[in-house]
């Protein structure tokens, strides 16, 4: 869908109110089909122009494995709005579907969203996608890790490791890593040991 829209707006054979016909005409033909809406539209172009573009696609090739490079065909739900939409509008997307790395398709596109408003730099990114995937991130877990920036926080070098070991191990300071993000127990800065066993076993209770 992002690359269908993207395409006609930047050929001018759409502007914003056919965007927003779009969105009406959609939600008409079906008001309980979710994700549609003028801005969600806006967001799946995002999504397409942001992660189609070739300095994006040259950042993943020179970083990740090939398997995670291989473009794929990042295409809407065809058999959802095959029921609700004209048959037309369907073909005519199916046949301009856009082409994602891989890499793309391991996160929600919630997350997606939350990743590109919020990160400006394509390591950024990268990161979030691949941490959002191995931790199996909802959209409001990531959202609060952003906040956090757990991707500094995750991949700054620990000051007391050896130059040795970092030399032999580069990614020691992953590997050793022994921190826990405890933000939603709403400590402040400054609490003792026991304050935080307590708020844990509270949480532990709650669940």
């Amino acid at each position: 869908m992002g690359g269908l829209v993207s395409r006609k707006i930047k050929s001018n054979e759409w502007g914003a109110k056919v965007v927003s016909d779009l969105a009406d005409y959609i939600h008409t033909q079906d008001p309980t089909l979710k994700g549609f809406s003028k801005r969600n539209i806006y967001n799946m172009v995002m999504l397409y122009d942001e992660y189609s573009s070739d300095d994006f696609l040259d950042f993943v090739q020179s970083k990740l494995n090939p398997e995670f490079v291989q473009l794929e065909t990042a295409q809407l739900d065809v058999d959802v709005l095959q029921k609700n939409v004209k048959s037309e509008i369907v073909q005519t997307a199916s046949a301009q579907l856009g082409l994602l790395p891989r890499i793309v398709l391991l996160t929600s596109f919630s997350n997606h969203v939350e990743i590109l408003c919020n990160c400006r730099s394509y390591e950024q990114r990268l990161f979030y996608m691949l941490y959002a995937n191995k931790e199996r991130l909802n959209y409001r877990e990531l959202k609060r890790c952003i906040a956090n920036d757990t991707f500094t926080t995750l991949l700054r070098t620990k000051k007391n490791l050896s130059k040795g070991m970092l030399k032999s191990y580069p990614q020691a300071g992953i590997t050793f890593k022994d921190e826990l993000f405890l933000d939603f127990l709403n400590l402040p800065e400054k609490h003792s040991e026991n304050k935080l066993k307590k708020s844990i076993v509270e949480q532990i209770v709650l669940a």
